[in-house]
């Protein structure tokens, strides 16, 4: 696949084969992700991989706290209103996609349990880093380990969702998995292998016009 077709085709993955990804074929996807953008060669980037019993309890952990309202971990980050209109977007674009009316809260509910159970994927992926390290400066190089995962991802046939969603609520994950005391989450990493009957997974997120982005100078 060259690059340019693997930029214009990333998607994120929300429906997954039940088949379980082999740990040598995530191990090749971690070796590939590890050559990402680093600003100096820190490499502040730390994984956990998660599948099967843990990654369920972990799940159900979520519910959990899901279904208790409990105060989240990693709240959502406040958006500018260009910005909520962008993730409005795509929104509709799901549950449109999925057939989901607006007045429907059950599918609507049903549509929002899935992003806390991972979207059922058969793995994920937790990004972390050393909570001593600057948050703001090395954030940035979570994005990069993160995007490049997902290319490598598709070299192996695997779709991947990056989500917010992962770290919400940590208590399950503090439970179930041995992260050191200072370890910070950044991002999870939802992964397997794409269910190509499920809908979402055929939406296209649209992106905003360069033009409406740049400033040249010197041209």
């Amino acid at each position: 696949m060259e690059l340019k077709e693997a930029i214009l085709n990333r998607h994120s993955t929300r429906g997954y084969l039940p088949t379980p990804v082999p740990q040598e074929v995530l191990k090749t996807v971690l070796e590939l992700g590890t050559r990402a953008v680093s600003a100096q060669n820190t490499q502040p980037w730390k994984f956990a991989v998660v599948t099967g019993e843990v990654l369920d309890k972990i799940r159900e952990a979520n519910m959990a706290d899901y279904d208790a309202d409990t105060t989240p971990d990693y709240p959502d980050a406040e958006l500018t209103p260009v910005q909520r209109d962008r993730a409005r977007t795509i929104g509709k674009q799901l549950l449109t996609s999925m057939e989901i009316a607006r007045e429907d809260r059950e599918r609507r509910d049903w549509w929002m349990r899935r992003g806390f159970r991972f979207f059922d994927a058969p793995a994920v992926i937790l990004i972390y880093m050393d909570s001593d390290l600057d948050e703001t400066y090395y954030r940035l190089e979570m994005g990069t380990v993160a995007q490049t995962i997902c290319f490598a991802a598709m070299t192996q046939g695997l779709g991947t969702c990056v989500e917010n969603q992962a770290i919400t609520w940590q208590a399950g994950i503090n439970k179930y998995l041995d992260l050191p005391e200072n370890a910070r989450l950044a991002i999870g990493i939802a992964i397997g292998y794409p269910d190509p009957d499920f809908a979402a997974n055929h939406v296209v997120t649209p992106r905003e016009d360069v033009d409406n982005l740049t400033t040249w100078y010197g041209f």
